[in-house]
């Protein structure tokens, strides 16, 4: 996470110079007079045939685990387009900052993935056109939450695919018949679990980043900005919903005596695949990963909070986006939408284990129905949105520490203070 945001940030700036010195092709210059936001321009084009430019071949960025999918989606892309796609491993946490200088030199993607706040960055580069002629179809087909990350001022850019976020992962043959309805029930069952000599833990996640914690303090009424993650101006890090989960959060160092800094990703999923863990936080996107262990694996809903509150999980998307400088919008808007149907996200839940962002999906032929994939699909219901406005770049630098510093003993409320005013200051400073 902090990889990306640094990126994000470093992004921010080369992009506001690219977009200032210009050299866009034609299509990224239509583009941009699209994002200002004319209605007659999207209905015109609604109503016309949208063809491929001749000779048009594609790049597309997406992640390397995808294969299995963006094999199968680039077969039957070409069969019915008759365009040759070329996949090229890019994280959607690097698209901006790579787009931002591979997109004016003209070795960038046609189409890439992004997340909730790349969005933003993207739009004020100028990296993406909007996604106006399959825009009825894609709110039509995806939900709300999915349609709003790919949205920036009003206007929708993205082709959502997938939602995301985190749960617990139990391991079947450590747990047993052990119930965990409230997190007094994790706490109790990793007393008794651990062995913490021989590196065998109860339950393990990955607290410092905040990206995790932010589950018990949105479970107590805290939030990032205010008006549904909006409003910047309306900081909900340090209220008293937020107080309660950090200071709930520091208590878990009861079952986990050590170092936020020891208990990295790496650390969790070494103990996690060798079975010396029996509760692991982890996301959605682990369930192909997990799909292959040679233990099975269930999914826990985020138990209780003392008081009866649910733990809220941050729940983010991802989307495709057409290149303001694709030489071939037509053909890139094509493979965006071809590639982020309805039937095709059901077709990437099949071959990697990835969540959907189309709605009803949880009773459709071809959706997985294993225990990760459904536990999942109900947990993004009782979750809390990622913002995707550009200031929550400012967030994980300042909160981040702060988590650290009270994992080892720091007083919640003054911590908490400290990192809302340097995050309202760097969005002040950046104005």
């Amino acid at each position: 996470m902090k990889k990306k945001l640094a990126l994000l940030a470093l992004s921010s700036v080369m992009t506001m110079s690219l977009a200032a010195c210009g050299g866009k092709t034609d299509s990224a210059n239509s583009g941009n007079e699209a994002s200002n936001g004319t209605n007659q321009q999207n209905e015109a084009a609604a109503n016309e045939e949208l063809k491929p430019e001749e000779g048009a071949t594609l790049v597309w960025w997406t992640l390397e685990d995808q294969k299995p999918y963006y094999e199968y989606a680039v077969q039957e892309f070409e069969k019915k387009y008759n365009i040759k796609v070329k996949v090229e491993n890019v994280a959607y946490w690097d698209s901006v900052a790579r787009m931002s200088t591979d997109g004016p030199a003209g070795t960038g993607a046609d189409v890439f993935g992004l997340q909730n706040e790349g969005l933003s960055q993207a739009v004020k580069g100028g990296l993406v056109i909007p996604n106006d002629y399959f825009e009825e179809d894609t709110k039509q087909i995806n939900r709300d939450e999915a349609i709003g990350a790919a949205t920036y001022e009003g206007i929708l850019y993205g082709y959502p695919w997938n939602v995301y976020t985190t749960s617990l992962y139990y391991n079947k043959d450590l747990v047993k018949d052990a119930k965990f309805d409230t997190w007094d029930d994790i706490i109790a069952f990793s007393k008794k679990f651990n062995d913490v000599k021989n590196n065998k833990f109860g339950f393990m996640f990955e607290g410092r980043q905040s990206f995790f914690d932010l589950a018990f303090m949105t479970g107590y009424g805290g939030y990032i900005f205010g008006n549904n993650e909006t409003d910047t101006t309306d900081i909900g890090l340090n209220n008293e919903g937020s107080v309660k989960g950090l200071q709930f959060f520091q208590s878990l160092k009861e079952i986990l005596p050590m170092k936020l800094t020891d208990m990295t990703g790496d650390v969790k999923s070494g103990l996690w695949q060798q079975g010396k863990l029996a509760i692991n936080l982890d996301g959605s996107w682990a369930i192909g990963a997990n799909s292959k262990l040679p233990f099975e694996v269930g999914v826990l809903p985020m138990p209780t909070l003392p008081g009866g509150e649910n733990a809220k999980p941050l729940a983010g998307h991802t989307s495709y986006f057409v290149s303001a400088y694709s030489k071939y919008p037509n053909a890139a808007k094509l493979l965006a939408h071809f590639i982020t149907t309805k039937e095709m996200q059901v077709k990437i839940n099949e071959l990697t284990g990835a969540i959907p962002a189309a709605k009803d999906v949880e009773s459709v032929e071809g959706i997985r129905k294993d225990e990760m994939t459904q536990g999942f699909l109900k947990q993004i219901k009782n979750s809390h949105r990622v913002p995707n406005v550009p200031e929550t770049q400012y967030v994980w630098q300042s909160l981040d520490p702060a988590v650290d510093a009270i994992w080892n003993g720091a007083d919640v409320k003054t911590t908490l203070d400290k990192a809302a005013a340097n995050i309202k200051s760097n969005i002040e400073n950046q104005k």
